[in-house]
This record gives structure tokens, C-alpha cells and sequence, in this order.
């Protein structure tokens, strides 16, 4: 009989400490922006926004410096995920998240439009060093 209630005991601790409840103390809040990359390339007109944040916050998207039509609401998973136009050469996407305890955080990202038909940067240099390099030899 002792066995059984020290090894109901037992389950009950480990039951309480990997809780649910006893582990949402511990949540730290953040933002991961995992679209779009820094220094992002695309001749679109439109530019994909996703990431992950702590669940139920609200999260706000700005293009330099203008907020976007609407406030996404971030759900049990955490997941965002949008689409913004961008239409100047350099453009500054800023995405705020505010999360259930009241604080807020911001991360930001350079998206480049290109116009169209015109050659990605690095890929001129590339082409250029591969063009010297085949001359040499």
C-alpha cells in the first residue's frame, strides 16, 4: 500500500511540474520574422510576411512607416503569416507584435523592388567574375 502511494505521489508531482499551466510562466515573449529575409530582392509589386510569435498576441505590419489596413490576430499556434505591397525601391518592412502581458516588440526588414527585366546585383557580379575568369584562361 506505501508503494502504490508513493508512486501515485510521485506521478502527481511529475504530472504538476511538466504541466501545461506551471511551463505558460515560463513563455518568453518574442517575434521571429521568417519572411521576408534582410535585404530581400523581388521585382513583384507584393511581398510575403510570416512568422511566429507568442500565441494570441496582435500583430501590426508597416511599409515605411505606414500601417497596413488591418491587425492580424495570432491564434493558439502563433503563426502569421500576409501579404503587403511595397512600391518604392527600398522599402521598410516593420512588423510589431503586442502580446497578452502588455509589453511590444518590433523587428524590421529592407525589401529591394527591382523593376522589371533588370538584373539582381549579385548576379551581375557573378556573371562578370565568371566572364574575366573564362578570359584568363
Amino acid at each position: 500500500m506505501k508503494k502504490t502511494a508513493t508512486v501515485l505521489a510521485m506521478f502527481l508531482a511529475i504530472l504538476i511540474l511538466f504541466s501545461p499551466s506551471a511551463k505558460a510562466d515560463e513563455v518568453k515573449n518574442f517575434i521571429k520574422l521568417t519572411e521576408p529575409k534582410d535585404n530581400y530582392m523581388t521585382s513583384a509589386d507584393k511581398v510575403l510576411i510570416s512568422g511566429e510569435t507568442v500565441p494570441n498576441s496582435k500583430v501590426i505590419v508597416l511599409i515605411n512607416g505606414r500601417k497596413e489596413e488591418k491587425e492580424l490576430s495570432v491564434g493558439a499556434a502563433g503563426i502569421f503569416v500576409t501579404q503587403a505591397p511595397i512600391s518604392s525601391k527600398e522599402n521598410i518592412i516593420t512588423v510589431k507584435a503586442s502580446f497578452p502581458s502588455g509589453e511590444d516588440e518590433t523587428v524590421s526588414r529592407k525589401v529591394y523592388q527591382l523593376e522589371s527585366g533588370s538584373e539582381l546585383p549579385e548576379l551581375g557580379s557573378l556573371i562578370q567574375t565568371l566572364k574575366s575568369f573564362l578570359i584568363l584562361k
